[in-house]
């Protein structure tokens, strides 16, 4: 059977295109095939990001949003209103079920319990572990297969991982503040090249999901990760008894490297398609853009899916991974700057690349500058 479009991978990417592709009567006439190997039934991840509220964020299952944030290191503690924006959870399972709830009510959708080995632009056809399937526009891509997770480390870049391992626990005292996100506690050993800290999201005075996060080159073992993550529970939340509810660990590339590159009829999106931005490792509402972007091109026939990323900004990104990886400064010293000596509002705005020239310039101004010059001068030469 050929489709008219194949989509590989149901994450967030994946689920996300096949759900606009819903809603903008795309699918009228046309089918498409949704290839996962997993059965997508389990609360995997959280997928967290700050925003203004939109109308179209009232269509997501949202479990909670925050108005205020707390930043904490060894010689601050600053609790801020986060307005104009509001920082919003969701639930892995809770976006799965949200969407394919959609999907099962639309006849033209197939969804597929596989693994993709290969896929073939000239012959417009992906192959899986069972069989081969045609389509006759386009093969959406948002996997990685071995090799390219090996080719984005390019020894004239700069690679690191974010990683990170949390727990939702279950108090027996009250202890969170259910109107407040601690976005950084930077109160925690430093890591070699890169970034250490941990983020809390109350969902109540007794549960809440506390992460244990990382940038650097080099991946912790499980038990690494759980060690440092019970310790700070004990010693720096001062709780000896909680009950684990869930376990969450995964890990984000983060790099000024090329991800995919489109290849004639097969178009990559989500992570594949540069969607994370290198500094944060946040995705979500930059994958929603992107999404629309390729919704407003099938939808006139341009065929530009091209990602549109500032070139500015990109730039940015790439002097903050030179200055962590290299060590030209510690990332507490680097984050625990900005912090003190900027709004976190205003810090929010540059991350979502809506800052002007003057903004950036006023931020700039507070970090390490012998360290970023230096970064600075190496990427550009």
């Amino acid at each position: 059977m050929k489709f008219d479009y194949i989509i590989g991978g149901s994450g967030l990417a994946g689920l996300t295109l096949a759900w606009q592709m819903i809603e903008h009567n795309l699918l009228d006439n046309r089918k498409l095939l949704l290839i996962e190997a997993d059965k997508k039934d389990s609360n995997d991840r959280t997928w967290c990001f700050w925003n203004t509220p939109e109308l179209w964020l009232t269509d997501l299952p949202i479990k909670k949003s925050w108005d205020t944030g707390l930043v904490k290191g060894n010689d601050f503690e600053l609790s801020q209103k986060l307005a104009p924006y509001r920082y919003y959870k969701i639930e892995g399972i809770d976006f799965y079920k949200f969407v394919f709830e959609k999907l099962s009510n639309h006849p033209q959708i197939t969804f597929i319990q596989d693994v993709i080995v290969s896929e073939e632009a000239e012959t417009k056809s992906v192959k899986t572990q069972n069989a081969t399937y045609q389509y006759k526009s386009y093969f959406f891509k948002s996997y990685f297969f071995p090799d390219e997770i090996k080719a984005l480390s390019n020894p004239n870049k700069h690679f690191i991982w974010q990683h990170f391992y949390g727990w939702k626990i279950k108090t027996k005292k009250d202890i969170f503040n259910p109107s407040e996100i601690t976005y950084m506690d930077l109160q925690v050993p430093e890591v070699k090249g890169g970034l250490s800290f941990v983020y809390i999201l109350p969902e109540s005075e007794n549960e809440a999901l506390v992460e244990y996060t990382l940038f650097s080159a080099d991946l912790w073992k499980k038990e690494e990760y759980k060690l440092a993550l019970e310790n700070y529970i004990r010693t720096n939340l001062g709780i000896d008894e909680f009950n684990i509810i869930e376990t969450e660990y995964n890990k984000i590339p983060m790099t000024n490297s090329r991800f995919g590159n489109r290849n004639k009829s097969i178009i990559p999106i989500g992570t594949l398609a540069g969607t994370i931005k290198p500094s944060t490792g946040y995705s979500f509402v930059r994958n929603y853009k992107h999404i629309q972007q390729i919704i407003r091109s099938l939808k006139s026939n341009d065929d530009n899916f091209q990602i549109r990323n500032s070139k500015r900004f990109q730039f940015y990104d790439e002097v903050l991974i030179n200055v962590l990886h290299t060590e030209k400064s510690s990332g507490h010293e680097v984050f625990g700057q900005l912090y003190k000596k900027n709004k976190l509002p205003l810090l929010l705005k540059f991350l979502n690349e809506d800052t002007t020239l003057f903004e950036d310039l006023k931020i700039m101004n507070t970090v390490p500058k012998m360290a970023f010059i230096k970064a600075v001068m190496e990427e550009l030469f």
